[in-house]
């Protein structure tokens, strides 16, 4: 590809986005060529967190980007400090009810019914993900 972004270290080594990819382009080079390669993709992280910063202002401000476009993402979770849910999940699904990660587990666990009695608990959260089409 002849516009292919390249990787170029302070000695003009380029690695490609192709090679980058390939785990083991990069297994193959030895200890003087990764530390090179470790140094020239360290300097890139600002960079590129620059242009994720400003594309999500961009996005914010209603501004339409060729490709790129916000997605919502909803998360639910469970508010996991309260005694009295939590007694109350105890007395209904015993202690079992307490060991948990997620409302998913919790309703692999003990089905549908306990989406409900968990219902003043959860807390919805919305977020807004950045998709590149």
């Amino acid at each position: 590809m002849a516009n292919e972004v390249t990787v170029v270290n302070e000695w003009g080594q380029g690695y490609t986005l192709d090679m980058l990819r390939d785990k083991k382009v990069i297994e193959k080079l030895d200890p003087e060529e990764l530390h090179d390669l470790a140094y020239a993709v360290k300097s890139l992280k600002t960079p590129i967190k620059n242009v994720e910063e400003v594309v999500k202002a961009k996005l914010d401000e209603g501004v339409e980007i060729k490709g790129i476009a916000y997605t919502e993402y909803s998360k639910k979770s469970i508010v996991s400090d309260d005694e009295k849910y939590k007694k109350a999940l105890v007395k209904k699904y015993g202690w079992g009810a307490l060991d948990f990660k997620s409302l998913t587990q919790l309703k692999k666990l003990f089905g549908d019914e306990v989406e409900n009695d968990l219902e003043q608990i959860i807390i919805h959260d919305t977020q807004h993900r950045v998709k590149y089409e």
